[in-house]
């Protein structure tokens, strides 16, 4: 694997080969703001015939400086699964991070039917600290103690939380462009899909922050969606809910998608009460389709082991062939078949003002025909609110 791999110097995302596990970096201002959501660092990465990599250590070599040390303005945990922080309590060690985002079922107790893995535990400890950080002096929170708690929940009406400053808060249908204390507003905005107020109760996957990330450059934007492990319920509610509230709906179009839960059959296949068997629901299939910008991307970060046995887990053979045929040859693209299954690569989508490129490190003979490379145009009119209101100027 090359071991020379830098973040571009432009904005940009990257979803990174780290086994069926989430790692995704988005540069927001390059050589100086880099977001992290999720991670899932893998030990036996560091052998040089393993096809994954040691996110933890290229991050350290590629991350901006400050006072010397690798800086990591925000790391967003959409939910505290193994797979999804693995690796968290060395990053904490190595990196000086601003801002943590997560949801309030990190706060939680958990049940040993969900119990949390030992790099969730070290999350949920700094989180722990950085609230009583935040409570300790509210109107003047430094980097390295800031703290976003995202989405409703009654936990947070309780004492030892309670007194969070509302920014330190976030709920469902917030925009946010604050990143570590600078706003980046025309550059940066996340607009929170979920979770729900009465998301609270479920369980830690269907609890998954959920974002669409609006990434400006110029004149012209890149829409990249979040969706964490939800499955078919909760992802059909977030397009219901977003569409009722015409001024959000903008924020349900997409250049690249992360497919839910690791290409997972349960965001489209699901079997009702009174059902013997999960059905296509085609509702969901609709939505994605009706909402993906010209020339979209679909994202699986997972092996290549696409199966559809009995008790299989993600990624599945049939959730990727339905994603197949919502976007252009080529468009669905599984981080360990990128560019090759022997020799993954992270897949870099960078921002431009033409607008948003995949580096295709693929050769032309394996890239079918009519694989778009930018994704400039919406279906249909969808286009952010901030754009409308004077955002997206150039620096």
């Amino acid at each position: 694997m090359p071991q020379n791999f830098k973040l571009p110097d432009k904005k940009a995302v990257i979803y990174w080969p780290v086994g069926t596990g989430d790692s995704t970096t988005l540069v927001l201002r390059p050589g100086e703001l880099v977001m992290q959501i999720d991670l899932n660092h893998l030990e036996k990465a560091d052998d040089p015939d393993e096809p994954s990599w040691p996110i933890i250590d290229h991050l350290v070599k590629t991350l901006p400086k400050r006072n010397g040390r690798p800086y990591l303005a925000v790391f967003a945990l959409t939910h505290p699964d193994q797979d999804h922080c693995r690796g968290f309590a060395e990053l904490l060690k190595k990196v000086d991070i601003g801002e943590l985002w997560h949801t309030p079922k990190v706060f939680r107790a958990h049940s040993k039917d969900e119990p949390l893995c030992p790099d969730a535990r070290v999350f949920r400890n700094e989180a722990h600290r950085r609230r009583k950080a935040i409570l300790a002096r509210p109107s003047s929170v430094p980097s390295g103690d800031r703290l976003r708690v995202i989405g409703h929940d009654a936990i947070l009406n309780e004492d030892q939380y309670k007194g969070l400053p509302d920014t330190a808060k976030s709920r469902a249908g917030d925009k946010v462009t604050l990143v570590d204390g600078v706003n980046l507003a025309g550059h940066f905005q996340a607009f929170i899909h979920a979770p729900f107020s009465d998301d609270q109760e479920a369980d830690k996957n269907n609890t998954s922050l959920a974002l669409n990330v609006v990434l400006w450059e110029g004149k012209t934007h890149g829409q990249f969606a979040f969706f964490g492990d939800r499955e078919y319920p909760t992802i059909k509610r977030i397009f219901e809910v977003t569409e009722f509230n015409k001024t959000n709906t903008p924020y349900l179009y997409w250049d690249v998608m992360l497919a839910s839960h690791h290409c997972s059959k349960k965001v489209m296949y699901w079997k009702d009460e009174g059902q013997k068997d999960a059905t296509l629901k085609q509702d969901i299939m609709d939505y994605f389709e009706k909402y993906a910008r010209k020339g979209a991307y679909i994202v699986s970060s997972s092996k290549s082991d696409f199966t559809d046995e009995p008790g299989d887990n993600p990624p599945h053979r049939k959730a990727r062939k339905k994603y197949e045929e919502i976007v252009d040859a080529g468009g669905f693209v599984c981080t360990h078949e990128y560019p090759s299954k022997k020799d993954p690569a992270p897949l870099v989508f960078v921002v431009l003002e033409q607008g948003v490129k995949l580096e295709d490190a693929r050769t032309k003979a394996a890239v079918a025909a009519g694989l778009a490379t930018a994704a400039t145009a919406a279906r249909g009119a969808g286009q952010p609110p901030g754009l409308q209101v004077g955002f997206g100027r150039k620096r």
